[in-house]
């Protein structure tokens, strides 16, 4: 009769050498137990180096398990460079038996090629020349796409697509979520087309009430209506005549109009107000839209015969996040416009503010990227920006915290400037914003209480204050059973 297998003892070798993050495991006293392959890889030292040894001894590891066996705390998304060139986000969590920390683990997650990529294309990008101004670098641009930044295959294959589009008259639909830079793309199939010399004319569907909107399509006629101009106005088609017109937030048209603008797709011709008298239509049509016209086909507020007649050529603008390779680029490129705005040196990013740009999401898209940028170097301080210096959406979907920078010098870990908000640190608003070290102790009930009532209760300013992530407070809070007020 076979003997039955040990799962545990055979699954956990297994299981900790199929991940790709670099796992550790320590007991209480900080003796390593488990030393993954990833682990080998990411710091260069065999298990049979470490393992059987405590980690307390190597102190590149010793801030981070020394605290979470101290506190029995677990420390989330903690930002970290180990040794030179080596960037990683580490999550350390306590052992816990019968309400006593028995050891803990730790898993870290190497994003050294996000920094370095983000790195080596912003360096790349700032040995170009910049421009004066982005206005006057795109006038003076015989490029149409020169507004257009990136170099990603899904930006590149939309870009592709449009090109071939603009040299025809025929109707094109942008589609995209807001931010993506879907006028842009407009505005350059115009400039590639043969009606580049005439006008582009652009109309937001959703910006204009309703009871306007025909006079401001289609003009009209002196005394059309009550309090009409006595010598009539030109619509934009007709200010658009022998150029392009692009209708952004087309699904926002109302279903009277849909059937007039149908009539001009159709027959070529519009009747201003007022008048009984067709007038051709000169223009080429662009349209664009953030929403699904399918979804509104089905709920009867977008026609389906207008879906077609636009939907001639459709081009998806890709959100951001599926551009990560454009980020970097992007960034340097309002680095230096934003700059050059405020007459600052370009500042440099720090390696964590690299990572949170390209780990975000970024629902805004290039238009949120731009801000941010925009907010950075406004704040930057002696040309360096920090992770405090970011908005808050993005602190509070990274919940960075500072664990120190690698001291080739003396090979241990550097605490960080006070400007970078170290862990274990905290702000004290009635000294003058100063911050105040822990000194490296391990967090205590009192400084969880200290950071709670100078922030109000607020939680995310105290962990802020604290210099640790949202979640890490909270862990501290159940463990120190605070009760909220």
């Amino acid at each position: 009769m076979s003997q039955t297998p040990d799962w545990n003892q055979i699954l956990l070798p297994v299981l900790l050498n199929t991940v790709y993050e670099a796992v550790t495991i320590v007991d209480s006293d900080g003796i390593v137990r488990h030393w993954n392959d990833a682990a080998e890889q990411l710091y260069g030292i065999p298990a049979d180096d470490i393992v059987g040894k405590s980690i307390l001894d190597f102190s590149w590891k010793s801030l981070m398990v020394e605290r979470v066996l101290q506190d029995g705390v677990a420390i989330e998304h903690a930002y970290h460079e180990p040794r030179p060139g080596v960037h990683v986000l580490i999550n350390t969590s306590p052992l816990v038996v019968s309400g006593q920390t028995v050891g803990a683990v730790s898993v870290e997650q190497d994003v050294t090629s996000i920094v370095r990529l983000g790195q080596e294309l912003m360096q790349t990008n700032s040995l170009r020349a910049i421009p004066r101004s982005e206005s006057d670098n795109q006038q003076n641009n015989p490029n149409p796409w020169a507004a257009v930044w990136g170099h990603s295959p899904v930006l590149r294959e939309a870009v592709h697509t449009a090109s071939r589009a603009a040299g025809t008259d025929a109707t094109v639909l942008i589609t995209g979520e807001s931010g993506v830079g879907k006028e842009l793309f407009a505005h350059a199939i115009h400039k590639m087309s043969s009606r580049a010399d005439g006008r582009f004319i652009a109309i937001n569907c959703g910006a204009i009430p309703k009871h306007l909107f025909e006079s401001e399509l289609f003009g009209y006629n002196p005394g059309a209506f009550t309090g009409a101009d006595r010598k009539g106005r030109q619509g934009k088609l007709e200010l658009a005549r022998g150029g392009t017109l692009f209708l952004d937030e087309i699904g926002e048209l109302p279903l009277d109009l849909q059937v007039k603008l149908l009539r001009v797709l159709e027959e070529g011709t519009y009747y201003p107000v007022g008048s009984d008298t067709p007038v051709e239509a000169n223009v080429r049509v662009l349209a664009a839209t953030n929403q699904e016209l399918q979804h509104l086909i089905e709920k009867n507020e977008f026609r389906r015969d207008l879906f077609y007649r636009l939907n001639v050529v459709q081009i998806g603008v890709p959100p951001l996040r599926e551009r990560l390779e454009d980020i970097p680029l992007l960034t340097q490129r309002y680095l230096q416009e934003f700059s050059l705005k405020f007459n600052r040196p370009i500042p440099e990013l720090n390696p964590e503010v690299t990572i949170t740009l390209m780990r975000y999401d970024w629902p805004g898209n290039v238009r949120q990227l731009r801000n941010t940028i925009q907010r950075l170097v406004i704040l930057s301080e002696e040309g360096h920006v920090h992770v405090h210096h970011l908005p808050h959406e993005l602190r509070q979907d990274s919940a960075w915290q500072g664990l120190g920078t690698w001291d080739s010098q003396s090979n241990t870990a550097e605490q960080p400037a006070a400007t970078d908000v170290p862990l274990g640190a905290f702000r004290n608003p009635a000294a003058g914003g100063q911050f105040f070290s822990l000194q490296g102790r391990h967090v205590t009930r009192e400084d969880i209480l200290q950071a709670l009532h100078r922030t109000y209760g607020n939680k995310t300013a105290a962990a802020k204050l604290l210099g640790i992530s949202r979640g890490t407070l909270y862990n501290y809070i159940q463990r120190f059973q605070i009760r909220s007020e």
